[in-house]
């Protein structure tokens, strides 16, 4: 298995973090409280004060640094102690608190638990640039990473759960499919497929030319269709263990600027996108509560073994990258009614 403590993984939003009030985080079973330092750069610190334990995110900032909200005791972004209140003497300059490692990349705040926290990077979307417009859309859900990225990029279940929404079963079409190992991941590149049958393709995409989806470790999924002028819409989702099997996921919607204002399809896309990340959520949790039902059973027969078909494209390798396996001889080229 590898070490997800070594990477960097996104917190919040950079529209997120006030500059005076601190945001209670959790990364990997960690409680943490994020806010600005005197500079306005993102810290973190363990999301306790050491004096009597009170959650420094229910406190404030002043001046950047954080306030406990029970006896006024101050931090700054080094975990030192700053201000005792009612101490006349200097309560001294030497971390009382752990700091974690924090900065701020491709629109969020990222979170570091490793004290080697200089590689990985945090990983940014495939696409950016200044000829997109982009916003984030932020949820939690209660499942496991390779759940999610799996359910992310699967195609086949979106005539069922988001039936009409972006597929119909009715309305399948032959669709040639590459699986390839990426330098941090797999992708499947999607060609000979005509505009899906539901509503999203044929409100956003005048046509399309082919659409890949790819996991890039460790918290990645990314959809992206493009057409003949280029890219018609890339989703990307960053997935965040944060307590127990809870993921947050920050999913940046980014389309190609043309004559609609972004503000005007950020309103639109919010709501239809709103209703698929519903859909997703209520389906891996309900899978999810299923999965622990039968594992908390003592009959080895009953328990929960996944069964996996040629039309699993990337779940498998998902899982066997969260392992710590390479893929370098994955090549694969199928047709498959989608």
């Amino acid at each position: 298995m590898i070490d997800l403590k070594q990477y960097w993984w996104p917190l919040a939003t950079l529209s997120e973090l006030d500059a005076q009030q601190p945001l209670a985080r959790s990364l990997h079973d960690v409680p943490l409280v994020l806010f600005r330092n005197h500079s306005g750069k993102p810290a973190a610190l363990l999301d306790r004060c050491p004096h009597r334990h009170a959650p420094l995110s229910s406190g404030r900032v002043h001046q950047g640094e954080v306030e406990c909200p029970y006896h006024g005791w101050r931090f700054d972004g080094k975990g030192c102690c700053t201000r005792v209140p009612g101490l006349e003497s200097d309560p001294g300059r030497h971390p009382l608190l752990q700091p974690v490692s924090a900065c701020e990349a491709h629109g969020l705040v990222w979170g570091c638990l490793s004290l080697n926290a200089s590689t990985p990077a945090p990983v940014a979307p495939s696409v950016v640039g200044d000829h997109l417009d982009s916003f984030f859309m932020i949820d939690c859900v209660t499942c496991t990473i390779t759940a999610a990225a799996e359910n992310f990029l699967d195609g086949f279940h979106t005539h069922f759960v988001h039936a009409g929404w972006i597929r119909r079963d009715s309305k399948r079409q032959h669709v040639k499919v590459r699986v390839r190992p990426l330098k941090d991941g797999v992708e499947a590149q999607y060609s000979n497929e005509n505009l899906q049958s539901g509503l999203i393709s044929s409100l956003l995409e005048p046509e399309r030319t082919e659409s890949m989806g790819r996991f890039r470790m460790p918290c990645v999924a990314e959809i992206e269709y493009r057409g003949r002028n280029g890219l018609n819409l890339l989703i990307t989702a960053w997935l965040t263990p944060e307590i127990g099997e809870r993921l947050r996921i920050h999913a940046q919607i980014a389309t190609r600027k043309g004559l609609i204002p972004g503000w005007i399809k950020k309103i639109l896309l919010t709501r239809l996108f709103g209703v698929i990340l519903r859909q997703d959520k209520t389906i891996l949790e309900q899978t999810q509560a299923n999965i622990a039902n039968f594992e908390q059973n003592r009959q080895p027969e009953l328990r929960a073994k996944f069964l996996d078909s040629p039309l699993d494209l990337l779940g498998p390798f998902i899982r066997r990258l969260m392992d710590g396996k390479t893929l370098e001889e994955i090549d694969s080229n199928i047709v498959v009614r989608l």
